[in-house]
């Protein structure tokens, strides 16, 4: 979602109201709907955000982009996991952020699925057909357009955008749609259901498309908290690699799933290692330009240096750009 120019104001009437609360809230898009947020239910459960000077009893589920920024800043922790893309279209209009952490280098689990029974193999034998995304610029429409361009398919396909993953799928069991986008748990859940035709990851191997970002003035005020914070998460991570029978237990709560089903859907993220440690990806970097090029949201390089600072990373997790 793109910040509006009152997205903005709110932004930037916010960034002095900060004062610390004796509990406070952590805003992460999509908190509970997606895999990538996992960590910091774990590092709720295991009490790592009321460790070194941290407060935190609460995650809020943002809706994502702009939306997440305003609910960040009116909150009481101007932190928040929200899209690299928000993030630079933030940048673009002015609102000074600082990204960081990296959350996921991986674009994980999302792929496009056919009926079992369908006659489309590639994306070339869906020409004259409709194919789903979510919502305009969203990681969906960045995914599919460079697949479908990398095919040699534009303007050979009707991409079309249907408000989310669950009316696509709605569209697309109802024969609107040739194909849509499937994440997990209904991947799965119900494997008979559906025949992969995409798979995310084979477009962008490495896909920065999550991070943590603050304010630079918030940055540079509260250092201390912002790295409790960072290793906070950390330790999440390590905690889940470590524990994955805990593991489970705490994603079925989250996602309100058996256990068997979690224990089922984890493995794979384990190997793709989905959850970053804080470090960031150049490569999954230049992946989010190239389709944030794709969606017409920029038309030149994003200059990443100036955006991120790596200042509260472990050094073993920095990188260069």
């Amino acid at each position: 979602m793109r910040m509006t120019l009152l997205g903005v104001a709110v932004v930037a009437a916010a960034l002095s109201a900060y004062r610390p609360a004796a509990a406070e809230k952590l805003t992460v898009t999509q908190y509970g709907r997606i895999t990538a947020t996992l960590p910091w239910a774990v590092a709720l459960k295991q009490g790592y955000l009321k460790q070194d000077g941290l407060a935190i009893d609460e995650i809020v589920s943002g809706a994502g982009g702009g939306t997440s920024l305003r609910n960040m800043l009116a909150g009481e922790l101007p932190f928040a996991e929200i899209s690299t893309t928000a993030v630079v279209l933030a940048a673009k209009q002015g609102v000074d952020l600082k990204i960081i952490m990296g959350l996921s280098n991986h674009v994980g689990e999302l792929a496009w699925a056919v009926k079992p029974d369908s006659p489309y193999h590639t994306l070339a034998d869906l020409a004259g057909q409709k194919i789903a995304f979510t919502a305009p610029r969203s990681t969906t429409e960045m995914v599919l357009r460079a697949a479908i361009k990398r095919a040699g398919m534009t303007g050979k396909i009707e991409a079309l955008s249907l408000g989310g993953l669950g009316p696509a799928l709605t569209a697309f069991a109802q024969g609107a749609v040739a194909s849509a986008p499937l994440n997990d748990p209904a991947m799965t859940r119900d494997p008979d259901k559906y025949r992969i035709l995409i798979q995310a990851q084979d477009v962008f191997p490495k896909f920065d498309w999550s991070v943590g970002v603050t304010t630079k003035e918030f940055l540079a005020q509260n250092p201390a908290k912002l790295r409790a914070l960072v290793h906070a998460r950390r330790k999440a991570v390590e905690f889940m690699y470590a524990h994955r029978d805990e593991t489970v237990k705490i994603y079925a709560e989250l996602f309100d799933v058996d256990q068997a089903l979690a224990a089922r859907m984890l493995p794979k993220y384990y190997d793709w290692g989905h959850w970053s440690k804080g470090d960031i990806s150049p490569q999954g970097l230049q992946a989010i330009e190239e389709g944030m090029k794709e969606v017409g949201d920029i038309d030149a390089p994003v200059d990443w240096a100036k955006l991120i600072d790596q200042s509260l990373l472990d050094p073993d997790l920095r990188v260069q750009f």
